[in-house]
């Protein structure tokens, strides 16, 4: 079996600490963190990922809810140009520690992700948004795709008058 690389940010939850009325965190990556994952994800820099998360349990299960935001740098497809986005993300996820047994009991809810040895991972959620918050195509605001080939020829089509003028000059 291969070893999984740890992901760049990780804020570990036992989900055993979740209080009956709640808990509430903040998770804000840090330089190197955000270093990581802009090089994980292919583009030029992460200013900044911030996240604030309501953690709720009930039995077996729990219910992650938040906002997360941020600033991220993107290549634009059409100039080649970095440039600034901003982002904000909002979650719900729901998890179990069975999540095939919790798909079973109640077909028509989404699949809960799992609960892994009692933990939730706040920093794998809070990148994991990042990443679908990435334009897969950037472009740069007010780029404009302008394409013109040294080789491309305007055809012109002659009007009769034009065909009179060559008619003219034969003369």
């Amino acid at each position: 079996m291969t070893e999984v690389e740890p992901f760049p940010l990780i804020r570990p939850v036992e989900v055993a600490s979740i209080r009956s009325d709640g808990l509430a965190l903040h998770v804000e990556a840090d330089e190197g963190e955000r270093a990581e994952l802009a090089k994980l994800f292919g583009i030029p820099a992460i200013a900044q990922i911030e996240a604030d998360f309501s953690l709720t349990k009930k039995g077996p299960r729990a219910r992650v809810t938040g906002e997360i935001w941020g600033r991220f740098t993107q290549t634009c497809v059409l100039t080649l140009e970095p440039f600034d986005s901003d982002f904000r993300e909002t979650v719900d996820l729901p998890f179990d520690e069975d999540p095939a047994k919790a798909l079973e009991l109640r077909p028509e809810e989404e699949a809960p992700d799992p609960i892994v040895n009692g933990i939730i991972d706040l920093g794998a959620i809070a990148a994991e948004f990042t990443a679908l918050a990435l334009d897969p195509y950037p472009r740069k605001p007010g780029a404009v795709f302008e394409f013109k080939d040294k080789n491309d020829v305007e055809i012109v089509k002659p009007s009769a008058f034009g065909a009179l003028a060559t008619l003219k000059k034969q003369d």
